[in-house]
This record gives C-alpha cells, structure tokens and sequence, in this order.
C-alpha cells in the first residue's frame, strides 16, 4: 500500500517531457500578454534599464535589501566587465540581543529605513569616497530592492507587498525611493548621496552577469523566493531594448496537487505566487512537511516520531539538503528519523526538487521562445540563489530538462551561476542611469 502511494506521489510530482511543452507555451502567451497590459499572472514590469556594454566605468555606491541583512558598499567599476568592491557594511535586521526587529509590524518605515541610512553612512566613514563626495554634486547610489514592487521610473518604485518574513509597517504602497531618501536626509547625507536607481535581485544578477559576458540575455533566482527577467528586443514604448522583469513567481497556468492547494490556501498570500510556491527554497520544506504528515496520518509511517513537526515551515530546504546528503546515522540523529523511514524521505525529497527544476527549465524555455521562435541564436542563462547554488545535484536536473525541453537546439543555450551580485548590479544601474 505505501509502494503504490509513492508511486501515485511520484506521479503527481513528475514533470514530463510534454508538460515542459506546455508549460513553456502558456509562459510565453502569459509574457505577451503581460507586454500587452491584456491581462496575465506575469506583471512583466520595465526595469528601464538597457544591458550594460561592460564599458560603464566610476565609483559608485551600492545599497543591497533583500532579507534578513542590508549591505551596502562602495562599487568601483573599471570597464572591460572587471570591478572592484573597495568597502563593504552588513548588518542584521534583527538583535537577538537588543530584542530588536526592523522585521516586526511594530516597526515603522521611518525606523527601518533610517536603518539603511546608518549602513550608508558607515560605508562613508571607512571609504576611501572622502576626496570624490566632498563636491557639490550628491554621489550616486544604486539601490537593489529585492522584493515585489512596481517600479514607475529607474529611481521610483512602489512595494507591492512584504515577503521573506518581513512585516514592517508603513512601507507597502509607498516609493522606497522616497523613503530612502528621506532617511538619508534625516542622517545628514541629503546633499551627499543621491538615490539614483532601484533594481530588485534578479535585475542585479542580470546586469552583474552581462557586464561581464555580453551573451547574457536572462536572469534568474532560484533560492528562497524565485523571479526571472530578461532582455526585450521589443517593448512597448521604447526605442531599442530594456530589461523586463517578469515577476515569474506569480506564474499561475502549472499543473498543481492537493498539497500545493493546501499550502495555498494556508498560507497568508492565498492565490498569489502560485508557481514560486511550487518551487523554490521558502515553500518546499512546507510541501515536504505536509507530505509526511499526510503519510503519518494514512498509517503509513509511525507519527511518535513527527510530532515536533506540527509547526509550519518547521522544516527548511536546508534540512532537506542534509537529508539527501548527511550520512544514514547523522540524518536519523538530526531529525530523528527511524532508519526505517529514511528512504522515504529522501524519494519524497527527490520527487519535490526535482518538480522544482523542471518548472523553472519550463518557464526559461517560455522566456527563450518569445525571444527566440525559431531558436537560431545562442542565449546565456545567468542564476543565483541559495536553492541552484547549494542543493545537490539540482543545477544537473535543471540543465537536463532544458536539453530534454530544447531537444536539438539545446546547444544554444549555456546556463551559468552567477553568485553574489546583488551590490555589484546595484553600482551597474547608477551607472547606467548616470548615461541616461
């Protein structure tokens, strides 16, 4: 009986040869109807930025917010795709020891942001900026905004709504442009930095990767959250092309299962992120809970030993990575796994990473597709995040199935991680925005 479950599982899960098709198909009428404005679940909003021609030179600072920490640097950037990074300031969002939370709905945008502001002005104090900022004219600063907001022009952008655990008040609905600056006003610094461009973490890596290979024409995360941008030839409006990003995590025409509804439904964003709640590193420890607790609850496995496991999001991809990778007795130790039960984990872990990287290898082949119909030119997928960078053996899955969904054209399309480029595409866009 519990054979012929995982094997009804395994089949609910799989992403065949000819879903990738489809897939790939109702991602590409989605990106055009999106450009249409003809109604889609891809926002597919401008960057307003065209693709760097890695000939962008200057010093420039660099504002990372994307999580837990908030970065922020000083970017040299030297032509010929090379760069330098000549300071950098990290700081957690939360103080365990203070008690201290920029992440609570207690806290306020003022707050949180005057928070961004001390980050800058520590980068300040301990650069070697002092002889360039001591002019008239505010330096610029590239602002990398990782989460979902409508951004009307390349320094104004509106939060959408908080994920990632981030509640703060105040924020949702309101210019982070404006925001920002008023911070640094606060701080003393509103003649000294000026917010010039706001990107969020996809566009980042897209413009980090194509500074340095200009065969670079879509980006990708793929680790807590997910979202894809490309390059368009063609946008409405514009005269030549511009980086478009997708918003590819709120994706919704993909087979889904009752525990991707149930996630859903559970969860505090009902309806939205439909396709980023199927794949990436925040939802497939919940999906994996579920899994199990469903087993539990058909008499298939021993529920004594799942009972701290009642808390949801109480397991995370990293603790589905050491399932797959830690040894038989480590594993067992961790979670408390009978031996028993081990192997099911791990098929169950298998089917959900494996799901994960046929759906995101569905939706670039969409993106190649509407750029590419006939597929006659080379294209570079550039990624990062913590999901393609760190689970083993899931940058070999997605590569698989884009040679199986691109078939003899596969050739053509190279996929590169781009790791840590979130301050480095922030510099890039005021570059790009100070040529404008």
């Amino acid at each position: 009986m519990l054979e012929q479950f995982l094997k009804q599982l395994e089949f609910n899960l799989s992403i065949s040869k000819a879903q990738i098709s489809i897939i790939a198909t109702h991602f590409r009428e989605h990106m055009e109807q999106g450009l249409r404005r003809s109604g889609s679940s891809l926002k597919m909003f401008p960057s307003y930025l065209q693709a760097p021609n890695s000939n962008e030179i200057g010093t420039f600072l660099a504002l990372d917010f994307g999580g837990s920490n908030a970065r922020a640097a000083v970017v040299e950037l030297k032509g010929d795709g090379t760069f330098m990074e000549l300071h950098r300031v990290s700081r957690p969002l939360s103080d365990p020891i203070t008690g201290r939370d920029l992440r609570a709905p207690s806290v306020n945008a003022e707050e949180l942001f005057d928070f961004l502001a001390e980050i800058i002005q520590k980068v300040l104090d301990h650069s070697p900026l002092s002889p360039i900022i001591s002019s008239s004219i505010p330096f610029p600063l590239g602002f990398t905004f990782s989460f979902p907001y409508h951004q009307r022009r390349i320094g104004e952008g509106l939060l959408l709504n908080w994920n990632k655990e981030i509640k703060t008040a105040g924020v949702v609905g309101k210019d982070v442009g404006e925001l920002l600056c008023a911070a640094l006003a606060r701080q003393g610094l509103g003649s000294v930095v000026r917010p010039t461009a706001i990107i969020n973490d996809t566009v980042a890596t897209f413009l980090t990767a194509a500074y340095q290979d200009s065969s670079v024409d879509i980006a990708s995360i793929i680790g807590t959250g997910h979202n894809t941008c490309y390059l368009e030839q063609k946008a409405p409006g514009v005269d030549g092309s511009l980086i478009i990003n997708t918003e590819s995590g709120n994706f919704s025409a993909v087979p889904e299962t009752l525990y991707d509804q149930r996630l859903d439904q559970q969860s505090d964003t009902p309806g939205e992120q439909l396709f980023e709640k199927k794949l990436s590193g925040k939802y497939l420890g919940e999906l994996f809970r579920q899994i199990i607790l469903d087993f539990s609850e058909r008499g298939f496995l021993d529920f004594d030993f799942l009972r701290h496991w009642n808390q949801p999001y109480s397991i995370s991809s990293k603790d589905l990575s050491l399932i797959l990778t830690a040894e038989d007795n480590h594993s067992r130790h961790l979670f408390n796994i009978p031996r028993a039960e081990l192997d099911i984990f791990r098929r169950v872990t298998l089917l959900l990473f494996k799901r994960s990287a046929r759906l995101v290898a569905a939706s670039l082949i969409g993106v190649i597709l509407h750029q590419d119909p006939h597929l006659i030119k080379p294209h570079t997928v550039a990624i990062d995040g913590s999901l393609y960078e760190g689970m083993p053996g899931y940058a070999q899955e997605l590569t698989a199935a884009l040679s199986e969904g691109l078939a003899s054209k596969s050739s053509l399309v190279t996929v590169k991680l781009s790791a840590g480029g979130s301050l480095t595409g922030a510099a890039i866009a005021a570059a790009l925005e100070k040529l404008m």
